[in-house]
């Protein structure tokens, strides 16, 4: 396996680890969502729109082509799964946890 594909392996999986929460313990999760709005959050309120969402998963799995741009199209859906109150906005408190509405 040669780098590039790696690298796109490990961002994949990381990505997909950070939408369930696996292997991550609360206080991470809850760091990293906010570090996360904190660095892609371009205008600055306090969520992320679909633009901002998009520019995070293209950081976290750079490169083009057919399956790079399905890998992100898929993650990108999981995380709009934790749009709780569906104002079109992830704030880092929706980012961890991790779909789990109103719980």
């Amino acid at each position: 396996m040669t780098g590039p594909i790696r690298a796109r392996r490990a961002g994949a999986l990381a990505g997909m680890l950070m939408l369930c929460g696996c292997a991550i313990g609360r206080a991470a999760l809850d760091v990293g969502s906010a570090a996360l709005v904190a660095r892609f959050d371009a205008d600055r309120d306090g969520g992320l729109d679909r633009a901002e969402v998009a520019a995070m998963v293209s950081a976290a799995m750079p490169g083009s082509g057919p399956t790079i741009e399905a890998a992100r199209a898929g993650l990108a859906a999981g995380y709009w799964t934790r749009d709780c109150d569906r104002d079109g906005k992830l704030t880092a408190g929706e980012l961890a946890a991790g779909g789990r509405c109103g719980g």
